[in-house]
């Protein structure tokens, strides 16, 4: 195994945003069942240590790839972005302000006689924005304009802070 190959190489999958996690998930299992440690149980230490480091880069590279937005900012640092230059972006001053509505929509959810139906309207808010920025992502990566893709990762991510949010909420109302 080579280890400066990428992520896309190691699973054998073109390097864009959209991948089927299916085939992901298939390949994935076809490498751990070659490489997971257990399979080395016999062999010499120098060899043992190695699976363990395969099995692990094997990991690592599974779980970045089979999430959205780890896959975004994986593909982006391929491009020479590191995250603290994705973070400094500059995001359009509509969008900051929809994410403000978005977030009192959330903290009126307590008050509102039926919660479950606000969560939902907020949760289908959240998927529509998510689907038109991952689609802004997927056309800037293909066009290689790294500016444009970082600023829909930048988008992505406050949709995807304000998604987790909106779970917990939804969590706790089930529990109370």
């Amino acid at each position: 195994m080579d280890f400066s190959q990428s992520y896309f190489e190691l699973f054998e999958l073109p390097q864009r945003f959209e991948l089927d996690t299916d085939v992901l998930a298939r390949r994935y299992r076809e490498l751990q069942m070659h490489l997971h440690p257990d399979k080395h149980a016999a062999a010499g230490p120098q060899e043992q240590r190695l699976a363990v480091q395969y099995s692990a880069f094997v990991n690592g590279a599974f779980h970045t790839l089979k999430q959205p937005l780890p896959r975004a900012l994986y593909l982006l640092n391929l491009a020479g972005w590191d995250k603290e230059r994705v973070a400094a972006q500059p995001v359009a001053g509509d969008f900051l302000l929809q994410q403000m509505e978005l977030r009192e929509a959330l903290e009126r959810i307590h008050g509102l006689v039926n919660p479950e139906a606000g969560l939902e309207h907020l949760q289908d808010e959240l998927a529509a924005g998510w689907s038109e920025h991952s689609g802004e992502l997927s056309a800037a990566m293909a066009d290689e304009d790294w500016n444009e893709a970082a600023a829909a990762v930048v988008k992505m991510q406050y949709l995807d802070k304000l998604r987790s949010e909106v779970t917990a909420l939804e969590n706790s109302l089930l529990d109370s």
